[in-house]
């Protein structure tokens, strides 16, 4: 899909080409599942998947930022900003990479922001505004979202990921998805801006929700100890 996303964006046809990032995004989580579900998981397919990735989120992302943010303002500092992008993607798949070999982190959590949130961050912004800019300030505060996801993608920050979910909770799990899948094909101006938003700041999320939890924590009391002065 990436290959036909890019001949999209090179066609100005923006929206056409966030929806078949979307679907590469969706793809992209189930690829990984049916390899551990039929145990065909290999180095080679690592590497080559993390390579895919690197075309289908962080090219074609790119190419996007630079072709609707900045063609019509300023190309040159256009090409910088989506160097910068696709950059961070590929050091947050290299670096992805050598921590899964190396077993270097929980296979539940993600270190820093993955490439294809990245790309569906940018995509978004694409889907919000629709028209190519053209207005100096709304250029500049998108060159600094853009910075902003770069910086989030190669940041020690982590995200969850759906493995290692509650065996009882996955069917249940499996029907949202499908609800949100559903929902996102029918409304996607609205729903792919919101998920995308709301998993970019889900450990801010997160964090918050466990010092409430911690905070309304009961406190065990402290037993008293008996006085025993004066007993027999």
């Amino acid at each position: 899909m990436g290959f036909w996303a890019l001949l999209e964006i090179f066609k100005s046809r923006f929206y056409f080409a966030v929806l078949l990032m979307t679907g590469s995004v969706i793809l992209d989580g189930f690829d990984g599942t049916v390899a551990r579900l039929t145990k065909t998981e290999s180095n080679f397919g690592v590497q080559l998947d993390s390579l895919v990735d690197a075309v289908t989120f962080g090219l074609v992302a790119s190419v996007m930022i630079y072709m609707w943010g900045f063609q019509n303002t300023n190309p040159p500092i256009g090409q910088v900003i989506g160097f910068i992008f696709l950059s961070a993607g590929v050091i947050r798949l290299a670096r992805f990479n050598v921590l899964k070999e190396a077993k270097a982190q929980p296979s539940n959590v993600f270190v820093g922001l993955p490439i294809p949130i990245g790309a569906l961050a940018i995509a978004s912004v694409v889907l919000v505004f629709e028209t190519p800019l053209e207005d100096q300030s709304h250029v500049t505060i998108f060159a600094f979202y853009v910075l902003l996801v770069s910086l989030l993608m190669v940041s020690s920050i982590r995200y969850r990921t759906m493995k290692k979910m509650n065996s009882k909770n996955n069917l249940l799990v499996l029907f949202l998805a499908a609800i949100i899948i559903a929902i996102a094909i029918k409304f996607p101006t609205y729903t792919i801006p919101t998920l995308t938003l709301l998993y970019m700041i889900s450990p801010l999320l997160f964090y918050v929700y466990n010092k409430v939890r911690k905070y309304k924590a009961p406190t065990v009391p402290i037993e008293s100890v008996p006085d025993k002065v004066g007993e027999s």
